[in-house]
């Protein structure tokens, strides 16, 4: 107490100082419209940017590492494969196929909206078609398949979810296509059911899902899921299977869109009935 008596004693003129200062800048801008208004605007500037190099500095930490899991992921699935090469341009990245011709390009977006418990969950990205995006371009995140394209304006675009009842993605597992259902029930985030998988085909739990060659909007090989669980049905002939998806959905910060650059050009050899 004594210590604190001697402080104010040594600095009784500055501390009288700072509490007039208090009170002469309450009786300025808490009496003066004008100047309380000049004040609450320069505040508020000052918040807004001080709130935007937080969200950039945040946002660029959660890019790096969303940028080395993809990275990792695309090293993975062509480490097998030496005559794939990359084009790192800006932010977009090239993939080019065995011939050296690009095929597929994948645009990095933000996500700034996302629903994950709805019947048909969509999210919507920052990019548009000012990026060349468009309808029924598939979209993966750093882990896996995240949803195709509904539609675009100029800088957003509306993407359908894999956790969405009309989504349709045909399994690729242990290196066959199952031309069955992905089903999203609303039942569990993140967890989806395969229908139809017969009982004679050799598959288990912990097995890959990823995508195959059955679609122009995805490269083949790329990560949908985990199966999780597997029931033979006694009534039944085939497999009651449900599957964890490779894609967070509750954290889905940054993804990719797919670009098919021949996409057209096949389309035009395909049968009508395709």
């Amino acid at each position: 107490m004594q210590r604190l008596l001697a402080f104010i004693e040594q600095n009784l003129y500055l501390l009288l100082f700072i509490v007039l200062q208090i009170i002469c800048g309450f009786l300025l801008f808490g009496l003066n419209p004008y100047q309380q208004a000049t004040f609450t605007h320069a505040a508020s500037n000052l918040t807004a940017a001080s709130n935007q190099l937080s969200s950039e500095v945040t946002g660029y930490i959660g890019l790096k590492d969303q940028n080395k899991l993809l990275q990792n992921q695309i090293s993975t699935q062509f480490q097998n494969s030496p005559q794939n090469s990359f084009l790192y341009l800006k932010d977009t990245f090239t993939i080019r196929d065995t011939s050296r011709r690009p095929l597929f390009d994948a645009i990095p977006a933000q996500v700034v909206y996302n629903t994950v418990h709805k019947a048909n969950n969509v999210f919507i990205i920052n990019k548009g078609s000012d990026e060349g995006i468009q309808r029924n371009m598939g979209v993966i995140s750093s882990e896996g398949v995240a949803g195709i394209v509904l539609r675009s304006n100029s800088q957003y675009s509306t993407v359908m979810s894999l956790l969405n009842t009309d989504m349709k993605v045909i399994p690729n597992i242990n290196g066959s296509e199952y031309f069955t259902e992905l089903v999203w029930d609303n039942a569990e985030t993140s967890h989806l059911k395969i229908k139809g998988i017969n009982k004679l085909e050799e598959i288990e739990e912990g097995d890959k899902v990823y995508t195959g060659k059955s679609s122009l909007l995805f490269p083949a090989g790329i990560p949908v899921g985990t199966i999780s669980k597997l029931t033979a049905l006694e009534s039944s002939q085939y497999f009651e299977t449900e599957m964890v998806t490779a894609t967070n959905f509750r954290k889905l910060t940054y993804v990719y869109v797919i670009i098919n650059r021949d996409a057209e050009l096949i389309e035009t050899l395909l049968p009508d009935d395709k």
